[in-house]
C-alpha cells in the first residue's frame, strides 16, 4: 500500500484536513505512529494508527472511525500517512533517523546519559555542568507553555511499557527479553530517554515551519565548540561540542539551515566521460594536474571523512573511488546515476534526459501459450535492439541518449510465463494486466467443476473443469482462469464456494497432511476426496540390533484388494487414486523416518533407547531380547571366599545380574558404567545404567577385578552393596553354595569367626556391654570402623577398653593405639586405663615437654588430647595406629574446623568414636563424622546434599531416610537407658578430674604462700592449740580458687573472661547431658558458684529451678523441676537439699565441689536416686588435679567406712578431726602441689 491505496475521495478529504490543521498530535517509534486528527463534520478527535517501511509502504493500519471499520480505509488513516511524508519523498521516521536533531540528541545522551537527574534547574532554564562546574548543556524555554512542556518532558514522565508505549512495538523478541531480564539494549533506553523525545519535538517543530537559527561560534585554526539553537518565541539551547562528535554530525548538517555548508564532490579534474554502446561501459578522462591541485585546496582541518576550511565549510577528504577508475562497467552504471547523476549530466558525451519516464509493454502468447511480456520505451522492441541497454532505473536508446524510467514490473527487458505459471500470474497482477485490453481480466466468470488429483510429484493439486464452449481454438484453459483471444481472462467458478479452496490451489508433499486436517470441512463437499475404506490390514515396527546397531523395520499389511495398487501415504493418510484420502488410526500410523526402514545412528541411539522407544511400545511387533527392558533385576551372588590381604579382610565374589529374559556379569555393566555409557545392552535385556542403584559399582576400581572377573572387595565395599541392591543367596546343597551362604548370614548377624579374648581387662562387662563389644569386634575383624554412640552413663568407655584389650591379645601385645579425648577428662582416661588395662602401657601425650619418641619405644597407647593433636598433627599422620578411638567424637561435626581437619590426616586400622549425643539430627554433621571414622563411604557432599539433605530435611522425604538409614546402620551402634535398664546399676558413681587454668594456678600459689609460713609455725609450735579455724580460711579459699576465679576476685559480670578448668568439665557434662535428653541436678555448697551457674544457664536459655538455704518457694520449684519438660537442671546447696527434697526426674547428679564428708554427698544424691527413680542414676564428683580437692578425695575414701552413716557435722567439724602430724602432712602435700603447677 502507498498513497495510491487511498481511494480519491479520502484523498481528497485528507488533503482538507490538513488545511484546517486538524493534525492535533503526532506520536512516533521508528516505523510505528499514532497521529491524532480532530474532525470538524464528527466533532470528535480520532487517532489512527499506521505502521509503514521505510519506502512507505503500509504494513498495517487501523482507525476507530466507522468508515475504517467497514472498509479498513479512511480519510483519517490518509490524513495521517500524508502528514507523515508532508511532502518529502521519506517517511518521517526515515528522516527523524538520519536527522541533525536525533544526532545532536544522541551525542548528548551518550555523554550523560539516560535519567534526568544529569539536569539542574537555574532560574529559567535546565543545565547540565560538569564535574568542574564547566557548562555543556543549557536549554531555556521562552514561553509559559513551553516551559510547562519541558518540564513535564524533563519530570513528569509516566511509566512506559509494552503495554501502553509505542516505543515496544518495533523491538525484536531478543530485545524484549534483555528488557525483561533488566538489561535493555541501548538502542531501547534511548528510545525511552527524555532525548530522544527531545529529538522528536524539535524534529517536530522544524516539519512545522517554526522558524529558528543556528550559529556556530568558531575558532581560527580549530572547529567550532559552541553551537547555539534558537526557535524563535519559544526557546533557545547552547551546548558544547567536542571535535570527537564532529565526524557524527557533519553528513546531517545539510537537513538543517546550517551556516557551515557541506561541500559535494569536486571533480574539476575530469575532462569528459564517454559512454561506449558496444561495450555498454563509461569511460573516464583525466586531467592530473587538475586533480592534484584540487586535492591541496581541500588540505584543512581533517574530521573524519571531511576537512574543515574556517569561513568555507566542510570539504570531503577523498573522492568516490569510482570516479578513479579509467573506466565503469555496466553494472555499476545504475549506481552511478543514482548518486552522481549531476556529475554526469555535466561531463557524459551522450545526452541525460530530465524527468521520469514510464515503461511501456507489450503482451502476447506464442504457439506453446507462453505469454511474452517486452518492454519499450518509445516504440515496440526499442529496448531489445543489441544498441539498448538497462541499467538499474535508467535505460539507453541508440541516438537518443540516457532515460530515467519507472513502473518496472520486473527485472530485465523481456519476460516469459510458463503456461504452467500463467494462471498464478494473472491472479497476482489482475489491476495490472487491467490496463491492457486484450489481456483484462473479468469480473464474470465461467462455471466450472472443482477436481483434485496428486501429481508425480505427489503434490495435491485443485483445477476446475468446465464445459466446451464454442470456439473451442480461441480458449485456453489455465487452470483458474480461462483465456479467450482478443477477449481477455475469465475466472472460473466452481461448485465449492470456499476461499481456502479454489482452482490452481496447490499443496506441497510436506503440509498434505495438514491442510486436510484444517480444512476437512470444506473438503467434505470434494466429491470423492475421503474415501470410507482403509487400505492397510497391519501396521507395526520390527526392531532388532543389526551389527551392534538399532535396525527398524516397518511393516505394513495391506488388504488383499489392495495389492496392486499404488498406495501414497501422506502422515496419518492414505491415498489411492480414484478412491481418495483414508485417515488411519492412531496405532496404524507409521513414522516417516522409519519408513520402509532405517538404522538408528551412533548419535542418535541414546535418545531413542531412553526416550523415543518407549513411544512405539504399542506398535511394536517384534523386540530383540537385548532390547526389552527386564521387569526385575537382581544381583546373584554364585560364589563367595575370603582372602587375607594386607592384614586387612579381603572377599572374592562372583557376581551377576538376572532377570526374566537372562543374566549379565556384574563386570559387563561395571566396564558399561566406567565408560559412561547410559545403557548396555545385555542377554538380560536392555539396562539403563543412570541409576543410583548402580552407585555401588562406579565405586569399584579396575585392579579389583580378577581374570576370571571376579570381584575383590572389603567388607566396606559389601556393606554398600547390600544397600543399593537385594542380594540372592546361591542355591542348592554344593559344598561352594553352603559356604557362600554361611558367609552371608555371618556377615549380616554382625557375627564374627575370629574369638575374642579379653583377657588382661579388669573389669566386668554387662550383658549389653559384652555386646557392644562383640560388636566392636566384628568391625575390627572385618576391617570396618564404626560409632559407639550409647547413651549417657552407659560406659562406652568400659567397651571401648574391651575392644583395646581384644585387639592387645590378638596382636599379641604388640598392638600400638591412640586415644584421642577432651582435655577436660584426658585424667579421667588416665585413670580408667591405669585401673583396667594395667598391663597396657600408657603415655599421656599432653602438655608441656611431651615426647612422641617415648611411645614408639616404651607405650602401647597414646593418650592425647584434641588441642594436642591439632598442633601435632603433622607427626601423628606419620605414624599407622592398629585403632584409634575419638572419645566424644562430635567435636569433629564441623567439616571446616581444624579438629575435623586433624583427624582425617591420621592412619589406623580401624578408627573408633564415642559419642552420647546423637548424630542423626544434623545429616551435613553425620557426613563429617563419616568422613573422620569411615572415609569415602557417604558421597561426596554435594551430592550427598542433593541425594539426602535436601529430600530429607526440606522434602521430608521418607525413602531417602530409610536409604540413608541402610547405609549407616552397619557402623553406628546406640543404646538408651531405658532399653536396658534392667542390666543397669543403681547408681554409678564417677570422679572427672581436670587442671587448674593458667589464671587459677596464679591464684592459687599466692593464696597459699600469703598464710603457709605462719599457718606451719603456729601448727608445729605444741605449746599453742591447733589453728583450725585459719586452717579452715585457708582451705576454703583454694577450693574456691579450684571452682572458679571469679568466687575470689567477685567479678561476675565477666567471668567469660576468666578461664577454669572445672568450669570447662562442667559445661561439656551439662551439654553431654542434654544431648541424651536427661535431667541433671548440680550441688555446690558455695552460694556464689550456684549464682554463677544460674547466670550461665540464662544466658544459654537454659530452663532451670533451684533452691537454697533462703528459697521460701521449695514447693513451687520442685514441681517445677518435675513436671516441665523444659526445665532441665536443678541448682542447690547441699545443706537446703539435703533433706526432705525429691529429685527422682532427674538422672544425673554433678558434685560440683567435694565435702570432707561423704555422708552429706550421698545424702544429697539420695535426692535423685530413690524410690520412683525409673532410670539409673549416673554421680559425677568434679577433683581438680594437683590441688586440695584430690587430698580430700584421698581422705574421704580413706575414711569412708569410718564416716558412714554419719551427717551431723560441717566440713569445719571435719578439719577439726584431724590431728596435728595430719594438719602438718596436709599443709606439706598442698606445698608439694603448688611447687608441681
Amino acid at each position: 500500500m502507498s498513497q495510491s491505496s487511498f481511494s480519491q475521495k479520502n484523498l481528497i478529504k485528507a488533503e482538507q484536513l490538513l488545511l484546517e490543521q486538524s493534525v492535533k498530535k503526532i506520536l512516533f517509534s521508528e516505523a510505528t505512529y499514532q497521529i491524532e486528527i480532530f474532525d470538524k463534520e464528527n466533532a470528535h478527535s480520532f487517532s489512527p494508527f499506521l505502521h509503514i517501511d521505510d519506502q512507505g509502504k503500509i504494513l498495517e493500519g487501523f482507525c476507530s472511525c466507522d468508515e475504517a471499520e467497514e472498509t479498513q480505509s479512511c480519510s483519517h488513516l490518509a490524513a495521517a500517512y500524508l502528514t507523515i511524508f508532508n511532502g518529502n519523498l521519506q517517511p518521517l521516521h526515515v528522516r527523524f533517523r538520519h536527522s541533525f536533531w536525533n544526532c545532536l540528541c544522541q551525542i548528548f545522551c551518550n555523554r550523560h546519559g539516560y535519567e534526568t537527574n544529569v539536569l539542574r534547574k537555574k532560574e529559567k532554564a535546565y543545565e547540565i555542568r560538569s564535574s568542574t562546574n564547566k557548562l555543556l548543556f543549557h536549554i531555556e524555554p521562552l514561553t509559559a507553555a513551553t516551559k510547562k512542556y519541558l518540564h513535564a518532558l524533563f519530570f513528569e514522565r509516566a511509566i512506559e511499557t509494552e503495554e501502553t508505549s509505542l516505543k515496544f512495538s518495533n523491538l525484536t523478541s531478543d530485545e524484549l527479553q534483555l528488557w525483561k531480564e533488566g538489561n535493555p539494549s541501548h538502542r531501547l533506553k534511548y528510545e525511552l530517554c527524555f532525548w530522544s523525545d527531545l529529538a522528536k519535538w524539535l524534529m517536530l517543530l522544524q516539519e512545522s515551519k517554526n522558524p529558528y537559527t543556528i550559529s556556530f561560534e568558531e575558532e581560527e585554526k580549530h572547529l567550532p565548540s559552541w553551537l547555539t539553537i534558537q526557535f524563535t518565541g519559544l526557546l533557545k539551547i547552547k551546548c558544547y561540542l567536542s571535535e570527537v562528535h564532529w565526524p557524527q554530525l557533519i553528513p546531517v548538517l545539510k537537513t538543517v539551515d546550517s551556516p557551515l555548508v557541506v561541500h559535494g564532490q569536486p571533480y574539476s579534474y575530469i575532462r569528459a566521460i564517454r559512454y561506449n554502446e558496444e561495450d555498454k561501459k563509461l569511460f573516464i578522462e583525466m586531467d592530473q594536474s587538475q586533480k592534484q591541485q584540487q586535492e591541496e585546496r581541500a588540505k584543512g582541518i581533517a574530521v573524519g571523512d571531511f576537512v574543515f576550511i574556517p569561513k568555507k565549510g566542510f570539504f570531503p577528504a577523498t573522492i568516490d573511488p569510482i570516479f578513479e577508475q579509467r573506466e565503469i562497467s555496466a553494472q555499476k552504471i545504475g549506481t552511478v546515476f543514482f548518486k552522481h547523476a549531476p556529475i554526469l549530466q555535466k561531463f557524459l558525451n551522450r545526452p541525460i534526459h530530465a524527468g521520469i519516464n514510464r515503461i511501456q509493454y507489450d503482451l502476447f502468447f506464442d504457439t506453446e501459450e507462453r505469454l511474452h511480456i517486452e518492454c519499450y520505451l518509445f516504440e515496440k522492441k526499442d529496448l531489445q535492439k543489441k544498441s539498448s541497454a538497462r541499467f538499474g532505473n535508467w535505460v539507453y536508446l541508440e541516438e537518443k541518449g540516457f532515460f530515467q524510467v519507472e513502473n518496472w514490473l520486473f527485472d530485465g527487458v523481456t519476460k516469459i510465463i510458463e503456461r504452467t505459471d500463467v494462471s498464478e500470474f494473472v491472479s497476482q497482477h489482475r489491476a495490472w494486466l487491467n490496463s491492457f485490453p486484450l489481456f483484462q481480466t473479468h469480473v464474470y466468470t465461467i462455471e466450472s467443476q472443482l477436481r483434485f488429483f496428486v501429481t508425480a510429484s505427489q503434490q495435491l493439486r485443485f483445477e476446475a473443469a468446465i464445459e466446451m464452449l464454442e470456439a473451442e481454438d480461441k480458449i485456453s484453459d489455465f487452470g483458474a482462469w480461462i483465456y479467450v483471444k482478443d477477449q481477455g481472462f475469465f475466472a472460473k467458478r466452481t461448485q465449492l464456494q470456499t476461499g481456502s479452496i479454489y482452482s490452481g490451489l496447490t499443496i506441497e508433499k510436506d503440509r498434505v497432511a495438514e491442510f486436510i486436517q484444517m480444512h476437512r470441512e470444506e473438503l467434505e463437499n470434494v466429491k470423492g476426496f475421503f474415501s470410507p475404506i482403509c487400505p492397510i490390514l497391519k501396521s507395526g515396527y520390527e526392531i532388532s540390533l543389526k551389527n551392534e546397531q538399532v535396525f527398524i523395520q516397518s511393516i505394513i499389511q495391506f488388504l488383499p484388494e489392495y495389492q496392486d495398487k499404488n498406495i501414497q501415504f501422506f502422515d496419518e493418510f492414505t491415498y489411492v487414486e480414484n478412491q481418495g484420502f483414508y485417515e488411519m488410526l492412531f496405532e496404524q500410523r507409521l513414522k516417516k523416518k522409519y519408513m520402509p526402514s532405517a538404522f538408528i545412528s551412533k548419535e542418535q541411539e541414546a535418545n531413542f533407547i531412553l526416550y523415543d522407544l518407549d513411544t512405539l511400545v504399542d506398535q511394536i511387533i517384534t523386540l530383540q531380547k537385548e532390547l526389552i527392558k527386564p521387569h526385575s533385576l537382581q544381583v546373584e551372588i554364585r560364589n563367595l571366599e575370603h582372602i587375607k590381604k594386607n592384614a586387612h579382610f579381603q572377599w572374592r565374589m562372583q557376581l551377576v545380574f538376572i532377570s526374566e529374559l537372562g543374566e549379565v556379569d556384574a563386570k559387563e555393566i561395571w566396564q558399561a558404567i566406567i565408560e559412561n555409557r547410559p545403557y548396555l545392552f545385555t542377554p538380560a535385556g536392555l539396562i539403563t545404567l543412570k541409576q543410583s542403584r548402580f552407585n555401588w559399582l562406579k565405586a569399584i576400581r579396575k585392579q579389583q577385578w580378577d581374570a576370571k572377573s571376579f570381584l575383590k572387595c572389603t567388607t566396606l565395599d559389601w556393606l554398600r552393596l547390600t544397600v543399593f541392591e537385594e542380594i540372592k543367596a546361591p542355591e542348592g546343597r554344593s559344598t561352594q553354595a553352603l559356604q557362600t551362604r554361611k558367609w552371608l548370614e555371618s556377615i549380616s548377624q554382625f557375627e564374627t569367626q575370629t574369638p575374642m579374648d579379653l583377657t588382661g581387662f579388669k573389669s566386668r562387662l554387662r550383658a549389653y556391654q559384652e555386646t557392644g563389644v562383640n560388636w566392636l569386634w566384628f568391625l575390627y575383624t572385618y576391617g570396618l570402623s564404626g560409632m559407639l554412640c550409647d547413651e549417657m552413663g552407659l560406659g562406652k568407655t568400659h567397651q571401648a577398653m574391651g575392644l583395646i584389650a581384644a585387639v592387645f591379645n590378638e596382636l599379641q601385645k604388640k598392638a600400638k593405639f591412640l586415644v584421642v579425648c577432651p582435655t577436660s577428662v584426658i585424667y579421667h582416661w588416665e585413670e580408667l586405663l591405669k585401673n583396667f588395662l594395667p598391663e597396657v602401657r600408657v603415655l599421656t601425650f599432653y602438655g608441656v615437654g611431651r615426647n612422641f619418641d617415648l611411645f614408639t619405644t616404651q607405650a602401647d597407647l597414646l593418650l592425647t588430647s584434641y588441642g594436642v593433636l591439632r598442633s601435632e598433627k603433622a607427626l601423628l599422620s606419620q605414624y599407622t595406629f592398629d585403632l584409634i578411638v575419638f572419645d566424644e567424637v562430635q567435636n569433629a561435626k564441623n567439616s571446616q574446623s581444624q579438629t575435623h581437619k586433624a583427624l582425617k590426616t591420621l592412619n589406623a586400622r580401624m578408627r573408633l568414636g564415642l559419642t552420647g549425643t546423637p548424630i542423626e539430627n544434623s545429616l551435613l554433621e553425620l557426613r563429617s563424622l563419616f568422613e573422620v571414622i569411615v572415609p569415602g563411604y557417604l558421597p561426596q557432599e554435594a551430592h550427598f546434599k542433593h541425594l539426602f539433605v535436601n529430600p530429607i530435611e526440606k522434602g521430608q522425604d521418607l525413602a531417602r531416610k530409610a536409604l540413608l538409614k541402610r547405609l549407616v546402620d552397619p557402623f553406628i551402634l546406640r543404646r538408651k537407658k531405658k532399653e536396658v535398664l534392667l542390666e543397669l546399676p543403681e547408681k554409678i558413681e564417677e570422679i572427672s578430674y581436670c587442671d587448674l587454668s593458667e589464671e587459677q594456678k596464679n591464684l592459687y600459689k599466692a593464696a597459699f604462700f600469703q598464710q603457709k609460713s605462719q599457718l606451719m609455725q603456729q601448727i608445729e609450735d605444741e605449746k599453742k592449740p591447733l589453728p583450725y579455724l585459719h586452717v579452715f580460711a585457708l582451705l576454703s579459699t583454694l577450693k574456691q580458687i579450684c571452682d572458679h576465679p571469679c568466687l575470689i576476685n567477685k567479678q561476675f559480670d565477666e567471668f567469660h573472661k576468666h578461664q577454669s578448668g572445672k568450669w570447662d568439665l562442667f559445661v561439656q557434662l551439662l551439654q553431654e547431658t542434654r544431648d541424651s535428653g536427661q535431667k541433671l541436678v548440680v550441688f555446690s555448697q558455695y552460694l556464689n558458684m550456684l549464682n554463677l551457674i544460674e547466670k550461665h544457664l540464662k544466658e544459654q536459655n537454659i530452663g532451670f529451678a533451684g533452691i537454697r538455704g533462703s528459697t521460701r518457694n521449695r514447693k513451687e520449684m520442685l514441681d517445677r523441676f518435675k513436671q516441665d519438660p523444659a526445665c532441665v537442671v536443678f541448682v542447690a546447696s547441699l545443706q537446703a537439699a539435703g533433706v526432705g527434697v525429691d529429685l527422682v526426674s532427674a538422672s544425673v547428679v554433678i558434685h560440683y565441689d567435694r565435702w570432707w564428708n561423704p555422708a552429706r554427698e550421698n545424702q544429697a544424691t539420695d535426692r535423685v536416686h530413690r524410690i520412683g527413680q525409673n532410670r539409673g542414676v549416673q554421680v559425677f564428683k568434679l577433683v581438680t588435679k594437683n590441688t586440695i580437692e584430690e587430698h580430700i578425695h584421698k581422705l574421704i575414701e580413706k575414711k569412708q567406712a569410718l564416716m558412714e552413716g554419719v551427717i551431723e557435722f560441717t566440713d569445719q567439724d571435719q578439719i577439726k578431726k584431724l590431728n596435728r602430724e595430719e594438719l602438718i602432712h596436709l599443709i606439706n602435700l598442698i606445698d608439694q602441689d603448688v611447687k608441681k603447677i
